[in-house]
C-alpha cells in the first residue's frame, strides 16, 4: 500500500527542536514526508502548492503567523489536504473553516504538561520552603531554624485562577498530591468542573487559599484584573504562582505586595522580558525567578513533535 504524503510545515532552526533522527523515523515509517528541513527563505504560493501536491496531511511544527505561511486559499488550491496536526499549539490555522474538509487539531500535549510540571515543582517547593531552608543554611544557620515552620501540598487549598488546557492539567497534578482544588473561572461548565472533581468559586474565594496558581489568557476582560485589593487577600504564608502572563496584574502593585514579606512568589512571566538586571524581583528573598522556560525544555520540543506524529499514524490506521 502507497504511504501517504505528509508536508512538514516548520523550516529553518525552529525543525530540529521538534525534529531529532527517531521522530524523522517514525514519521518515515508509516509516511512520505515532504521536509523542508534548514531552509530559511519563505515561500511563495505557488511553490508551496507545488511542494504539498498530492499531500493528505500537514504535520505543522509549530507558531505563529502560520495563515501567513500558508493560507486557506494556498490549501484550497493544493485541494487533498484532509488533516493538519499541530505539535505545539499557538493558535495556527485558525482560517480554515469548519464544512472545509480539513480538520485541525491539537496533535500534542507535551506543552500543557511541562507547564504544569513546573507549576507543581513551584507549589511543592514553595509548601515545603525549600529555597527557605538552602537560604538559611548557606547563611549560617546550624538547622535552618526554625525548622518545621515548612508544610504540605497534601491537605493545602490550591485556588486555580483559569481552567483551560494547562489549568486542568494542574489542577489534576494537585489533586493526585492530595490537595482540594477550588477554581475561578467565568467561562466553565458545573459539568467540566465535575469531570475533575474542582470546586467552582469567586476569584476572591479563589485567592484566600495555600497555593495561587494564574492560568488565564491576556484578554480586556482580564488585563490588569488582579488589582492592589486582590493581591492583599492572599493569605499571610501562601505560595502565589505565575506561569501564564505578567499582564493580570500590574507588576508594581505586586511588588509592593511581596516587600511586606507576607507569601512567597514563583514566577516565570514578567512585564518585560528578559527581566532587567536592575529589577527589585531579582533581589527579593521570597521571590523565586526563571526566565520564561516554564513550557520550554528541549525534552519538550522534541515530545510535542512525536505526539504530532503519533496522531497522525493513528489517524492513517483509523481509516484503513
Amino acid at each position: 500500500m502507497e504511504k501517504p504524503k505528509i508536508y512538514v510545515h516548520r523550516m529553518g532552526p525552529w525543525y530540529s527542536f521538534y525534529m531529532d533522527t527517531a521522530n524523522e523515523e517514525l514519521l518515515a515509517s508509516f509516511s512520505e514526508p515532504v521536509n523542508e528541513r534548514d531552509r530559511e527563505a519563505p515561500f511563495t504560493a505557488a511553490e508551496l502548492i507545488s511542494r504539498m501536491a498530492g499531500c493528505s496531511a500537514i504535520l505543522s511544527l509549530n507558531g505563529t503567523g502560520a495563515e501567513e505561511e500558508i493560507a486557506y486559499e494556498t490549501l484550497k488550491a493544493v485541494n487533498t489536504i484532509q488533516i493538519i496536526s499541530i505539535s505545539h499549539w499557538w493558535g495556527q490555522f485558525s482560517d480554515v473553516p469548519s464544512g472545509s474538509g480539513i480538520t485541525v487539531i491539537e496533535g500534542s500535549n507535551a506543552n500543557t504538561v511541562a507547564v504544569a510540571e513546573w507549576v507543581l515543582a513551584c507549589a511543592l517547593s514553595g509548601v515545603r520552603k525549600i529555597e527557605t531552608f538552602s537560604r538559611r543554611l548557606k547563611n549560617g544557620s546550624e538547622w535552618g531554624e526554625p525548622r518545621r515552620d515548612a508544610g504540605m501540598l497534601a491537605g493545602s487549598v490550591a485556588g486555580i485562577i483559569g481552567l483551560g488546557r494547562i489549568g486542568s492539567q494542574v489542577s489534576k497534578y494537585f489533586k493526585a498530591m492530595g490537595a482540594e482544588v477550588i477554581v475561578f473561572d467565568k467561562y466553565c461548565a458545573p459539568s467540566r468542573a465535575r469531570e475533575l472533581g474542582v470546586k467552582l468559586v469567586t476569584l476572591e474565594e479563589a485567592l484566600k487559599v495555600d497555593v495561587v496558581s494564574l492560568h488565564l489568557p491576556v484578554t480586556d476582560e482580564t488585563k490588569g484584573m488582579l488589582g492592589s485589593r486582590h493581591l492583599a487577600m492572599i493569605k499571610d504564608g501562601a505560595v502565589f504562582i505565575n506561569s501564564a502572563r505578567a499582564a493580570l496584574y500590574e507588576e508594581a502593585v505586586l511588588i509592593e505586595e511581596l516587600k511586606r514579606k507576607r507569601f512567597c512568589a514563583y514566577l516565570d512571566v514578567f512585564e518585560n522580558e528578559p527581566l532587567p538586571l536592575a529589577h527589585p524581583f531579582r533581589t527579593m528573598e521570597n521571590v523565586t525567578i526563571t526566565p520564561h522556560i516554564a513550557g520550554d525544555n528541549k525534552q519538550m520540543f522534541l515530545r510535542c513533535g512525536r505526539e504530532a506524529i503519533l496522531t497522525l499514524k493513528k489517524y492513517y490506521e483509523d481509516i484503513t
